[in-house]
């Protein structure tokens, strides 16, 4: 089953790729392999979310 994607903000794509970020060092720490391939895996899918964003200055649009 295919997940919706739902649209969000360049700000907010940064926080869940920190939070990933910082759950990945835990899970590497507790020596968790799979999981920890598992998260670099959305970490990576988060990356090519991120370059697919508009331009935050496009999206203000005329004054």
């Amino acid at each position: 089953m295919r997940m919706q994607r739902l649209l969000i903000d360049r700000s907010t794509l940064d926080l869940i790729t920190s939070d990933a970020r910082d759950f990945l060092n835990v899970l590497d720490a507790a020596g968790l392999l799979q999981a920890s391939a598992m998260m670099r895996d959305v970490l990576e899918q988060l990356a090519l979310d991120r370059l697919h964003l508009p331009d935050d200055t496009s999206e203000a649009g005329p004054n």
